[in-house]
């Protein structure tokens, strides 16, 4: 009786065993869902990335892609492996980052999750210098992506990334920062059912009116004076195929030169008169006071989201979060005044 007693107690912790190992070992299922959450999910994605950094950054100007050893991490014990390929994109932050931005090229990886089919890279933005300045930039950045998902549905999605570099031209030196992946262009004209404008001369006529005025307050509102429509400069155009707002939509991207981040390196155009980008100056078009109204009233019905949102987000220290909370309240208030939009929209609108 004895040895039977023994015999079940070990059976009994051989199977807690396996139950305990199936609870912690992802199955094929759980690491396509890794990708095919990449946008939807707002935890930081754990990724590592081997290559020659030095090399990277000795050919940063040059179009040419370099192979990488991709690693996402899907829990503490269970990783998946792809090989990618890199290229340095960008143009100030490709001349003056030590780590300038890249387009993390996935088109031969493997990847077998059918949210990617079709992607064949999507950019990935990274901190420029090693200062620790560097890494709020970073976040804030991404924060500013957050917010105008929560002002527009034609927003580009992105994925927190804790990014580990090891750099194989150093003997294997690693670090470790934050990074972000903003949604491929061709997954958010498939999410939103339309289809990706290439042309950089459209007429402001062929653009959707009521999206473009609440986009044009939206970055007043962040201090955003580097972006053009008609010129495609940090705006992809997207055409509905099926239902939804008629005229082509412009959906922004690229926020490093905004107020609401605060870089050091941001300085606006000499034509606008302006001497920093702290100080707001609106780009939209000229149209009814009616019109700039109503793009107010969108932005401040989602006054107390966007504040959860900034202090809400715990990766942020709190000084760099009241921050950006005193610089978004900086507009709610300008707005109530009585001459605001004589004195700050209708005399620069174009």
């Amino acid at each position: 009786m004895r040895r039977i007693a023994v015999l079940l107690g070990c059976l009994l912790i051989i199977a807690f065993k396996g139950a305990a190992q199936s609870d912690t070992v992802p199955s094929f299922r759980d690491t396509l869902e890794v990708y095919e959450g990449l946008f939807r999910d707002t935890e930081p994605l754990h990724l590592t990335l081997e290559f020659d950094i030095r090399k990277f950054q000795r050919t940063r100007r040059q179009e040419k892609y370099q192979p990488v050893r991709m690693t996402c991490q899907v829990n503490d014990t269970f990783s998946v492996v792809h090989p990618a390929r890199v290229k340095a994109r960008g143009s100030y932050r490709r001349d003056n980052c030590v780590m300038p931005p890249f387009w993390l090229n996935i088109r031969y990886s493997g990847i077998e999750a059918p949210e990617l089919e079709g992607v064949k890279r999507m950019k990935m933005v990274v901190r420029c210098r090693n200062a620790s300045q560097y890494d709020a930039y970073i976040l804030r950045e991404y924060i500013v992506y957050r917010i105008y998902e929560i002002v527009s549905p034609y927003s580009f999605r992105t994925r927190l990334v804790r990014l580990k570099l090891v750099d194989t031209g150093r003997e294997g030196r690693v670090t470790e920062d934050w990074a972000f992946l903003i949604e491929p262009e061709e997954m958010l004209a498939r999410r939103l059912g339309g289809e990706a404008v290439k042309t950089d001369r459209l007429a402001m006529a062929t653009v959707n009116q009521d999206i473009m005025d609440l986009l044009a307050m939206f970055q007043y509102m962040i201090g955003n004076s580097d972006y053009s429509v008609t010129g495609r400069q940090n705006l992809k155009i997207i055409a509905l195929t099926g239902q939804g707002p008629s005229g082509f939509i412009p959906v922004p991207y690229d926020f490093d030169y905004t107020g609401l981040v605060n870089t050091h390196y941001a300085i606006p155009g000499k034509a606008l008169g302006i001497n920093s980008v702290r100080e707001r100056y609106y780009l939209g078009r000229c149209t009814s006071r009616e019109r700039y109204l109503n793009a107010i009233s969108e932005l401040e019905s989602c006054r107390e989201e966007i504040d959860r949102l900034i202090l809400g987000f715990e990766f942020l220290n709190d000084e760099e979060k009241m921050d950006m909370v005193a610089f978004i309240q900086e507009f709610y208030n300008a707005v109530q005044r009585e001459k605001f939009i004589d004195r700050e929209i209708m005399s620069t609108c174009r």
